[in-house]
């Protein structure tokens, strides 16, 4: 007889959509928990649940019943967890390489970059449509109206959204300093 697992795999092979909600009701706890340990978030453990499963939606008819269906799921999960810290890195790298202005002393440039580290720290902290937002707008350098197209909401709910994140980010950083209101003026305003 053969094991559940391999029965749902198989049915999966074939496209059942019973079978893939009875493996995402199967594992989507435990991918959770596990994203949720590494990455410190929920949002970001529900995302890489769906993620997860969306690989194995798409690679639907290249899973082997045969195989270890937890493994190789853990493995994606693994793998996805990786690449979010990977390109997080880049992702501060890039800031820190543009945004450092060039001739700062070296306590200046610490001061600086407390401010980046702040800044990031409170942008990966918003919510995920308003991070989305901000980062279109702000790092990609899209204008209101691309946003919106992109994100099928009107322009006016994209600067709503910017406007809310630039109060709170000027909320949290202290504005005495120098080297904040040359921030604000290059980056945020």
């Amino acid at each position: 007889m053969m094991p559940i697992e391999a029965i749902l795999i198989e049915e999966l092979n074939k496209g059942s959509i019973e079978a893939f909600d009875e493996l995402f009701r199967r594992y989507a706890p435990r991918l959770h928990a596990f994203g949720l340990k590494y990455l410190k978030s929920n949002t970001d453990a529900e995302e890489l649940v769906q993620d997860v499963f969306l690989k194995i939606w798409k690679n639907k008819n290249k899973l082997d019943k045969t195989q270890n269906f937890k493994s190789y799921l853990f493995t994606i999960a693994f793998n996805q967890i990786k690449d979010y810290f990977t390109h997080k890195l880049l992702y501060l790298e890039t800031i820190n390489d543009t945004l450092l202005p060039p001739d700062l002393s070296p306590l200046e440039s610490i001061s600086y970059q407390s401010i980046l580290d702040n800044i990031s720290v409170l942008i990966e902290r918003l919510p995920s449509r308003k991070k989305q937002i901000f980062k279109l707008s702000r790092f990609e350098g899209k204008s209101s109206a691309e946003i919106a197209a992109l994100l099928k909401i009107t322009p006016k709910t994209v600067d709503n959204q910017i406007s809310e994140v630039i109060h709170l980010l000027k909320s949290k950083i202290n504005p005495s300093d120098l080297l904040t209101i040359l921030f604000f003026y290059l980056f945020v305003n």
